[in-house]
């Protein structure tokens, strides 16, 4: 039995442009309702997200950018509330019709403080003891800056290690230890500017003076260590800020691990006649010891609040018979206090959130937001209050803001809405101005939060930025 034939249409010219219609109509419903891609202009969320000029080593000229497209989801913040560490796009409060990203740090009703590079929290209007901002391994993992070898260094050769004792340095980097000899990293691990960003745009990285420079206490060290036949114990001491982190290696296959509470933690290593691979975390008062890639060691611990910000690494063998291969060294973020000695403590209401960078020696972020607010006895041309934010020394002078003419006789001020208002010097005599702090970012501000890196990728970019934002 043959088929019938299907009519055809009488206005398929017609039907076509439904198509095309009801598809743009679909993407915007889901640019404006759930997920929408953004581009990251600046660098203050860097290395996580970039958003960077590049140079030209030779020239020192801008030789091109990398500017990250991240998905941002639009639709959970509808169905819960926003969690500490979260990478957030908001609008940013004192000029609303511009969105920023940064990392979710301060939550509703809590009093927040950074303290030698770390967050801690306690109720607001409480006078108990602050608690520590614990970032989850999940967060934490993506957040490590390589410090370890540095870009350009051989590994082999071990730079910026000290070296005394008893061994034999092996082609391949291995030091072969003879008899006592200890190793120990040079001037301990520091808050540098560059550090965790990709090694193919590394040398072609801006590199403003660093802000801090300050040693740091949250590190990641790995290292291989093998028994050849050892007459002793080796030992890896780290010294994390004030708390120390001791790892005795036995030549029997056993280890012991004493955490800075003094808690020990004995093991077995998988193969004690091969070598086994180390990977000691500490960051936000939490040890994760991590054998051959198997976590064997998650702990918080309740210590005291870290002032002393100082870090060494340090490997000791007292017998012939180890081999240690080269190390890598990870950093924490350092969270810096605010500019201009400003108070570290802030209070974040209900309704409210505080957002910070990963970049926190270059992002323009909650520590530092202030809102200038003209205020006229009498109101001038309607106008009795604008309030905007107070921006003296933005990377582009044209964005400062209040600006004034070449004369210095005309102010122009743009307010949080985007308006710009003139007003002549005969104007501000009458008019009373104050600079307050505005480091708050209210929940209806909050967009979504980001996804995923997408873009950019080779051949249009130096490096692929594919992978999900934690």
């Amino acid at each position: 039995m043959a088929k019938e034939k299907k009519d055809k249409s009488a206005h398929p010219f017609r039907e076509n442009i439904e198509v095309v219609v009801f598809a743009i109509v679909m993407a915007m419903g889901l640019k404006v309702f759930a997920i929408e891609a953004y581009e990251i202009p600046t660098g203050s969320m860097q290395p996580t997200l970039m958003g960077t000029n590049l140079i030209d080593p030779a020239t020192k000229n801008t030789d091109g950018g990398l500017h990250d497209r991240v998905l941002v989801d639009k639709v959970s913040y509808w169905f819960r509330d926003p969690e500490r560490w979260e990478v957030v796009v908001f609008r940013y409060p004192l000029l609303t019709h511009n969105n920023y990203v940064k990392r979710l740090i301060g939550m509703p009703d809590e009093e927040l403080w950074i303290q030698a590079g770390d967050i801690y929290y306690r109720p607001l209007g409480s006078n108990g003891d602050f608690t520590i901002a614990r970032k989850p391994w999940k967060v934490q993992e993506p957040m490590w800056k390589k410090v370890a070898p540095g870009v350009g260094n051989d590994p082999a050769k071990w730079p910026n290690w000290n070296r005394t004792g008893a061994f034999e340095h092996e082609e391949d980097g291995t030091l072969s230890f003879n008899g006592q000899a200890t190793v120990q990293y040079a001037n301990g691990v520091r808050d540098r500017y560059l550090d965790g960003y990709p090694d193919k745009i590394f040398h072609r990285m801006p590199n403003p003076s660093s802000r801090s420079l300050k040693r740091v206490s949250d590190l990641r060290i790995k290292f291989d260590i093998e028994a050849r036949d050892a007459g002793g114990d080796f030992r890896a001491d780290f010294m994390m800020g004030p708390y120390p982190v001791n790892l005795v290696i036995n030549p029997n296959g056993s280890y012991v691990m004493e955490m800075p509470d003094g808690e020990i933690f004995e093991g077995k290593l998988p193969n004690a006649s091969g070598k086994t691979n180390f990977d000691v975390s500490f960051w936000d008062h939490t040890v994760r010891l991590a054998v051959d890639d198997k976590e064997v060691v998650y702990r918080e611990m309740e210590l005291d609040t870290g002032r002393n910000v100082r870090n060494s690494i340090t490997f000791v063998s007292s017998a012939r018979g180890w081999r240690l291969s080269p190390v890598k060294i990870w950093r924490d973020v350092h969270y810096l206090p605010p500019r201009n000695n400003g108070t570290p403590l802030f209070e974040v209401p209900e309704g409210n959130y505080f957002m910070m960078g990963d970049n926190t020696q270059n992002s323009l972020d909650s520590r530092d937001w202030n809102a200038e607010i003209i205020t006229f006895d009498s109101p001038l041309r309607g106008i009795t209050s604008v309030r905007g934010d107070r921006m003296d020394h933005g990377v582009d002078p044209h964005f400062n803001n209040p600006r004034q003419s070449p004369g210095r006789d005309i102010m122009t001020f743009r307010d949080e809405f985007g308006g710009l208002h003139t007003f002549t010097d005969e104007e501000l005599k009458g008019a009373s101005r104050i600079l307050q702090p505005a480091p708050l970012v209210p929940r209806e501000y909050l967009l979504g939060r980001a996804l995923a890196v997408f873009l950019p990728i080779p051949p249009f970019s130096p490096v692929a930025r594919l992978g999900w934002v934690y």
